[in-house]
């Protein structure tokens, strides 16, 4: 039986290859009909290709909007950091631009005045309520010491009262131990300029003659009698002009031209060399 079955073996190989041939050369021949079995086997398979086909597309689909998905929000990320660059940059510039221009007129006011200015940065305040002082960042290294008058283009700020070698303190003329001398700018009229008024926010003015006047409007110079504060140094505009006990004297309320809470960069006043 096996010796048979053997014997038929290559001649039935060669007809299933001739039958192969056969129906492929005989289906790739463009017809304008087909076959009877054909057509029920395409009508029988053609609700599962309609559901393949159908199935494949959800995928594809699903596939394409994950795809668009993850790259939108890489997109998101990509603009959202873009974005806060941008944001970040825009901040240094305006600080950048007001740095500048609070320098360009510092650089203006010490070319008009005859005394040495020192350049100074902020970098810290006291926080009592019961003491106004700042801290620069200027110090004995850069010729500073105790003593030494501070000032804006605005007017004065306040005096060193001390220092180390890279930084310094100084005591705000709003503060209640300040005291400076100072004059009525459109009469010349001394006066006697304290701190310590209404939350140390404003400045008194008092006189150091009976013959003293002072009106609201007036402008509140410094004296430049004492070695710290140089002469006609602005200090404040009267705001008020209060009475004392039967009229002999008065306190004028002296509103200062330094906004003291925004304080960022001062000058100090440098003595001058002597030729």
């Amino acid at each position: 039986m096996l010796e048979r079955l053997l014997r038929w073996k290559i001649p039935l190989i060669i007809i299933l290859v001739l039958v192969l041939v056969g129906t492929i050369h005989y289906t790739s021949i463009r017809r304008p009909d087909i076959t009877r079995l054909e057509g029920i086997l395409r009508d029988v398979l053609s609700p599962f290709q309609w559901s393949f086909s159908r199935i494949g597309g959800f995928f594809q689909h699903q596939v394409a909007e994950v795809n668009r998905w993850r790259g939108l929000k890489e997109r998101n990320l990509e603009l959202e950091e873009r974005v806060s660059q941008l944001e970040a940059e825009v901040f240094a510039l305006r600080n950048h631009r007001r740095e500048n221009e609070w320098l360009r007129e510092a650089l203006d006011f010490r070319d008009e005045g005859e005394y040495e200015l020192l350049v100074a940065e902020v970098i810290g305040r006291s926080p009592s309520q019961w003491e106004s002082t700042i801290v620069v960042n200027k110090g004995q290294a850069h010729g500073v010491v105790s003593g030494m008058a501070v000032v804006t283009n605005a007017g004065i700020v306040g005096t060193v009262i001390n220092s180390s070698n890279y930084t310094s303190t100084v005591l705000l003329i709003v503060d209640a131990q300040s005291a400076t001398g100072g004059l009525v700018q459109a009469t010349g009229d001394l006066v006697l300029v304290e701190g310590g008024q209404m939350g140390q926010t404003t400045l008194a003015a008092k006189p150091l003659s009976r013959d003293t006047k002072v009106e609201v409007g007036d402008v509140i110079v410094t004296s430049g009698l004492s070695r710290i504060y140089p002469k006609n140094l602005p200090i404040g505009e009267v705001v008020a002009v209060e009475s004392r006990q039967y009229d002999l004297s008065f306190s004028a309320v002296v509103d200062p031209f330094v906004d003291f809470t925004r304080l960022e960069y001062v000058l100090i006043v440098m003595p001058q060399e002597e030729s």
